[in-house]
C-alpha cells in the first residue's frame, strides 16, 4: 500500500507517521521547512512549498509515475498565519494563506481521485481542518478560517458524489492540540495560549497522539462505513 501525508514534519503529522507506520508499506512524507531524516524501510521524503502550487503538482504527477496511484491520504499541511486583525492583513496574506490550507489541497485531491476512479482502485482520505470553525474563529484568523470551511464544504462534496467508486473520504476538527504549532504563530504567545486552554472545558490541550490514534481508526476497515464525515477533536468545546 501507498501513503501520502502531507505536513509531516510537524507535531502531529509527525505523530501520525509513527502511528500508522509498516516496513510492508510505502510512505511518501511531504514536509516544508523542517526536513525528514528517516531510517525506516520504503520512506521517501519530500520538500514541498504548499504556496508554490506548481512545484506542488509536479511532485504529485511524478510520483505517480512511479507508483501509479496512492491508497492513503493524510492531509495534515496547514498554516494559521497571519494572526491578525483581519483589517491589517495583506492581499498576499490572504492569498498564501488559501493556497497552503485550500488551494494545495483541492490538486492533491484532484489528481488523486481521478486516477484512481479510472484505475477502479480503492482510496481512503483523512483530512484536517481545525475546530476553529465550530465557534466561527476569531478576530485574527478569518483567512485561515476561510479556508478551512472551505475544505470542509469540498469534502461533503466529493464525498456525496464519489463514494461509490470506493472512494472514502472524512474530516477532523482538531481542537487546541499541544503540537507546536502555536510556536511558529506570530502574535499568539505563552500568555495567550494558557488562556485559551482554560477555555477548553476538560481544561487541558490535546496531544498530537490523540489525533494520531483518530486517523488510525479512520484508515482501518472498522470505520468502513464511515463516510463524509466531520470529527472534532477538542476536549468538548
Amino acid at each position: 500500500m501507498n501513503y501520502l501525508i502531507t505536513g509531516a514534519s510537524g507535531g502531529i503529522g509527525k505523530e501520525i507517521f509513527k502511528e500508522i507506520y509498516t516496513n510492508e508499506d510505502k510512505f511518501f512524507l511531504f514536509y516544508n521547512k523542517k526536513k525528514i531524516i528517516s531510517n525506516k524501510r520504503n520512506v521517501f521524503s519530500f520538500k514541498v512549498n504548499f504556496k508554490n502550487l506548481n512545484q506542488l503538482e509536479k511532485t504529485i504527477k511524478k510520483i505517480l509515475i512511479k507508483i501509479k496511484n496512492f491508497d492513503y491520504i493524510i492531509n495534515c499541511a496547514g498554516n494559521a498565519n497571519p494572526y491578525k486583525e483581519f483589517f491589517n492583513t495583506s492581499t498576499n496574506e490572504i492569498k498564501d494563506n488559501i493556497d497552503i490550507n485550500l488551494i494545495s489541497h483541492l490538486i492533491i485531491l484532484r489528481e488523486n481521485i481521478e486516477r484512481n476512479i479510472k484505475n477502479n482502485k480503492s482510496l481512503t482520505i483523512v483530512n484536517l481542518s481545525s475546530n476553529t470553525i465550530s465557534f466561527n474563529g476569531s478576530q485574527k484568523n478569518i483567512p485561515y478560517l476561510c479556508s478551512k470551511a472551505a475544505i470542509e464544504a469540498v469534502i461533503k462534496n466529493l464525498s456525496k458524489y464519489y463514494s461509490k467508486f470506493k472512494i472514502r473520504i472524512n474530516n477532523i476538527r482538531p481542537g487546541v492540540i499541544n503540537s507546536g504549532m502555536t510556536k511558529n504563530l506570530k502574535g499568539y504567545d505563552k500568555k495567550r495560549f494558557r488562556k485559551r486552554i482554560g477555555l477548553i472545558p476538560g481544561k487541558k490541550p490535546g496531544s498530537p497522539t490523540d489525533v494520531a490514534s483518530l486517523v488510525k481508526f479512520l484508515l482501518s476497515d472498522k470505520s468502513k462505513f464511515i463516510y463524509g464525515q466531520t470529527i472534532s477533536i477538542s476536549g468538548g468545546e
